[in-house]
């Protein structure tokens, strides 16, 4: 039985975590933490944000009412060239200065690196301070030797999938530092199955794409591992049957790495013969969720994906999807039940799968209701904002 006198205490205060993102853009890792930052619970978490100033995720953090602290962090990139790497390593300095001011000012606990740039800041300002720090490990790229000291300098690395963790496993990175916490979506963002049919009219209606023309989409930067040109291939392959199906691609080159990719889509696009009454470009969106509205089948052709957020976001959408089987696709596709899975890089069994469901509407209508359950099921961010304040009361506790 508990005495008066514990029952009587006051609540235990939140922990102080500052979230540190090099990139002021906002991507698929920058949304995800975005959307977690929202979903934390307060009388747990008191979130504080470490970002570039004067950029999209300064200003979604600061209507989301987080605590935003513009610090000149800068994504790091490989190089053998002696400025750059001299600019680099400096900036890095810099920025480790005026986080610890950060730290001082508002007794910061712990420390949260979003992507491997951010990681290399927080590792700067966890020896410096004594902190404990986590990194957010987003990808599947080789990690180099860099990669694997800053994971094993992490009090733990959070992988955002069973696939992370597994690549992670692979690069010498200890299963005790790993911590799996499966990314999770704001599904207040999408529309509900009875909302659908007018936001898909709408969205429609702003295209320019009839409603009975079967419209299958593709979501996602334009890095070669995305494999977008799959997607096209497939549509080229899928219009010679149907030539009423359109395609829609939603992406960017956001952060300016990859101009020759996206000129070989631009090439593709035209050696297909894919005009604009076959296949229409949009730029970086944030109009998801009408998109998938508008939509009847998510396209994702990527290598090696790491998660696929889209992935969920469409079944939350209510709308299968056909994908390559790699990554961590498999762990929110359900094969056969919510969506279709193929061989990577088989552009002819993408259109198939593609082909299978636009011609048995009934099925397509029956895997999309399962895939919004599933998602609504496993891949809410309140879930991962959940798993996410456990870790770090944990990871503070062992400190």
């Amino acid at each position: 039985m508990t005495s008066t006198a514990e029952s009587s205490s006051p609540p235990a205060k939140p922990l102080k975590v500052l979230f540190l993102s090099a990139e002021g853009l906002v991507g698929g890792a920058e949304r995800s933490l975005y959307e977690v930052l929202c979903a934390l619970p307060e009388e747990r978490v008191e979130a504080h944000a470490c970002v570039p100033p004067e950029g999209p995720l300064a200003r979604l953090f600061a209507l989301a009412e987080v605590f935003v602290h513009p610090v000149p962090l800068r994504r790091f990139r490989r190089t053998v060239h002696p400025f750059l790497l001299a600019g680099q390593v400096r900036a890095l300095f810099q920025a480790s200065r005026s986080i610890r001011e950060v730290i001082k000012t508002h007794g910061i606990q712990l420390l949260h690196a979003n992507t491997d740039s951010a990681a290399l800041v927080a590792w700067e300002v966890s020896r410096e301070t004594g902190l404990p720090m986590l990194w957010h490990c987003r990808d599947m790229q080789p990690l180099g030797p860099l990669g694997r000291i800053l994971a094993h300098k992490a009090s733990r690395a959070v992988a955002i999938s069973d696939a992370v963790s597994e690549h992670l496993k692979k690069h010498g990175i200890p299963a005790r530092k790993i911590k799996v916490v499966k990314n999770g979506i704001d599904l207040l963002r999408f529309h509900s199955a009875e909302e659908r049919p007018v936001a898909r009219r709408r969205a429609r209606a702003y295209l320019g794409i009839p409603d009975d023309a079967p419209l299958l989409i593709d979501i996602g930067g334009w890095v070669p591992w995305k494999r977008h040109e799959l997607f096209m291939e497939a549509l080229a392959r899928i219009r010679m049957k149907h030539p009423q199906v359109r395609g829609l691609l939603v992406g960017s080159d956001l952060f300016q790495q990859n101009a020759g990719y996206a000129r070989l889509l631009e090439t593709r696009a035209q050696n297909l013969g894919l005009g604009d009454d076959a296949l229409l470009v949009l730029q970086q969106r944030e109009d998801v969720p009408d998109l998938l509205a508008a939509s009847d089948l998510l396209v994702h052709p990527s290598d090696r994906e790491p998660f696929g957020r889209v992935i969920a976001e469409a079944g939350a959408a209510g709308m299968p999807v056909v994908a390559t089987d790699s990554g961590g696709k498999r762990e929110i596709v359900k094969d056969g039940q919510t969506g279709l899975l193929t061989e990577p890089g088989d552009a002819a069994a993408l259109a198939q799968a593609c082909l299978d469901l636009i011609e048995d509407p009934a099925r397509r209508n029956k895997m999309g209701e399962h895939a919004r359950k599933r998602i609504r099921k496993y891949f809410d961010v309140h879930r991962t904002a959940d798993e996410l304040a456990e870790l770090y009361e944990k990871v503070v506790g062992e400190k």
